[in-house]
């Protein structure tokens, strides 16, 4: 297994390097400010005065088919560039039921997300994104049963969307999520866990749209530690999640998200559930054409009383950092942004809960 799961994330890792030399291409020869196309040429811009968007012709800015026109109104999107990638890293901190006593997990974490036209369904709006993160926490060790080692985690994410375009309202995707790790909470197991993750979006207006986000458990793990006096099954799986959000463009640019929302009514082992509240928000302000800073934050209120138990199941991720957009498209007036740019996220431990269950090994 943990062979094709290096196998699998090299794969997805060449794919990704792929589409990010397309958009390196974007470099020198991108859409400026007024939708001309143009060129480096030393260390300068210089635009292409013979083709402008202006015509609303989106062929004469992108020569791929697009969604929308470029002259389109903000509650659309832009369609240029034809493809993307972005860049991130930061730093990230979380906790979750599988930490029990051990607290907090700070560490970094760096990834790439990219988006394309899907073949044959361009002309229709619909792109393909793919993306991935690994993330490097508790540098120092732990408190767990491998106190020595570090804990390593992939996020993998790829599926398809559609943003709304010109006087469109509606957008939405669909992606399924991987979750990989290595040391993994207190029992150091190393689980592979995955979901679908949807969201729907309607716009409102051109700064405001409200949608709503959830995700579905799929692939879980049951693994053997035995290296206590009692040998224990451990088993994880994601949580099914609900939210409704508040999606907010601001003036200079930067895109705010809250949530509020709950996860399902199903616990491992035991009856009820493990939370009864999920609050969130994230933000992304550009600094340039290339540079933006991001934020984000999760908690999920657990469902016992407050006490010993509760304080072991609640769960919370927060992080910070930098995005990097090559081919300089990080600035943009629409509600939507770029129609070709990746629409969701890669996962992190906010859009990936994660429930766990411990039971007595059978040695008959």
């Amino acid at each position: 297994m943990k062979t094709f799961v290096r196998h699998a994330v090299a794969l997805v890792a060449i794919t990704v390097l792929c589409q990010a030399g397309f958009a390196l291409a974007d470099d020198y020869y991108w859409v400026d400010g007024g939708n001309r196309s143009a060129k480096l040429v030393g260390d300068e811009k210089v635009a292409d005065q013979g083709q402008s968007c202006t015509t609303g012709d989106p062929a004469s800015c992108c020569p791929e088919p697009t969604c929308g026109s470029c002259c389109g109104p903000f509650l659309g999107c832009d369609e240029c560039p034809c493809r993307g990638v972005v860049g991130f890293f930061g730093f990230d901190s979380f906790k979750g039921v599988s930490d029990s006593f051990l607290g907090s997990n700070f560490g970094a974490v760096a990834g790439l997300n990219s988006a394309i036209g899907a073949f044959g369904l361009a002309d229709y709006g619909i792109g393909w994104q793919l993306g991935m993160s690994y993330g490097v926490y508790d540098w120092n060790g732990s408190a767990g049963v491998r106190p020595t080692d570090n804990q390593q985690q992939v996020f993998v994410t790829t599926g398809f969307f559609r943003k709304a375009a010109g006087d469109q309202q509606l957008s939405f995707g669909l992606v399924y999520d991987w979750m990989i790790n290595d040391n993994w909470g207190i029992w150091g197991v190393n689980p592979t866990m995955g979901q679908w993750r949807g969201q729907v979006e309607w716009a409102v207006s051109g700064s405001n749209a409200f949608g709503i986000y959830g995700c579905l458990r799929d692939l879980f793990s049951v693994q053997n530690y035995t290296g206590g006096q009692v040998p224990i099954i451990v088993r994880n799986q994601s949580l099914t999640q609900v939210n409704l959000f508040w999606h907010h463009k601001f003036v200079s640019g930067a895109d705010s998200w809250l949530w509020v929302g709950a996860p399902e009514n199903v616990r491992l082992n035991q009856l009820g559930s493990l939370g009864d509240l999920i609050v969130g928000a994230n933000i992304q302000v550009p600094i340039t054409d290339r540079l933006a800073l991001y934020g984000n934050a999760q908690y999920m209120n657990p469902s016992a009383t407050a006490g010993l138990v509760a304080s072991t199941e609640e769960a919370w991720n927060i992080g910070a950092g930098i995005v990097w957009y090559f081919g300089g498209h990080a600035r943009s007036d629409k509600i939507n942004g770029k129609c070709w740019l990746p629409y969701l996220p890669v996962a992190n431990n906010s859009t990936f809960l994660v429930d766990q269950g411990v039971t007595l090994r059978n040695l008959d």
